[in-house]
């Protein structure tokens, strides 16, 4: 299973085209922040801001590796680590495919409550999205994605692929991957080192041992 790479050029031109998949408007420009603060500044977070230890996500909604990392190994995280107060999870968007855009538009438009369930219903249609985008119907697939989440109706979707706001806060973050050197699907950043969906820590118990380092050291500042 490979990971998915993109370049600069492709993805800000993928943002600043957030409608013209699914709609068809107009882009418009985006604007840029620094990471700096609090990593849960930029993202969409689960667990206790008081966990010792803090890991992001960068990710994309058609990656295939990042479905594998959401449905096999992110669920005993969350069980074991996120849930009990060890570890705070930070997701943050990465296109990059021009499809991941409108997605993660239409994630951003339900609510800040519903990201994580509107992501889970993108990763459990990943492939028929995929088809949906290569048979020139991807509207009709997004749509129903929104629709069970509470964007209801094409003027709601449409309203939310023309929000500028959703395609400037795609560019905000996209900045802040720049900046941490991300290139590709998933990465990680335990405590702000980066680290690639690669070798042991592509498994449960990989990825476990990984985060129990994490905590051994944090205990031993």
């Amino acid at each position: 299973m490979m990971m998915e790479r993109t370049s600069r050029g492709y993805a800000l031109a993928a943002i600043s085209a957030v409608a013209l998949v699914a709609c068809g408007n107009d882009g418009g420009a985006a604007a840029t922040t620094s990471a700096t603060g609090d990593p849960a500044a930029i993202g969409h977070v689960i667990g206790s801001s008081d966990a010792p230890v803090t890991i992001i996500e960068y990710a994309s909604p058609t990656c295939p590796a990042c479905k594998y990392f959401h449905d096999t190994v992110l669920p005993e995280i969350q069980e074991n680590y996120i849930s009990t107060g060890k570890v705070r999870f930070v997701y943050r968007e990465y296109p990059v495919h021009d499809i991941d855009v409108p997605a993660y538009a239409l994630a951003l438009c339900a609510g800040e409550d519903k990201f994580f369930p509107v992501m889970d219903d993108l990763f459990e249609h990943q492939s028929g999205i995929t088809d949906a985008a290569r048979n020139g119907v991807l509207q009709s697939a997004l749509m129903a994605v929104g629709e069970r989440h509470g964007i209801t109706g094409k003027d709601q979707f449409d309203a939310c692929m023309a929000d500028k706001d959703i395609r400037t806060r795609l560019a905000d973050t996209y900045a802040v991957a720049e900046k941490d050197g991300i290139d590709s699907t998933p990465t990680f950043m335990f405590d702000g080192q980066i680290h690639r969906f690669e070798g042991d820590i592509r498994s449960v118990e990989g990825f476990s041992a990984k985060l129990d380092e994490l905590l051994a050291n944090a205990a031993g500042q």
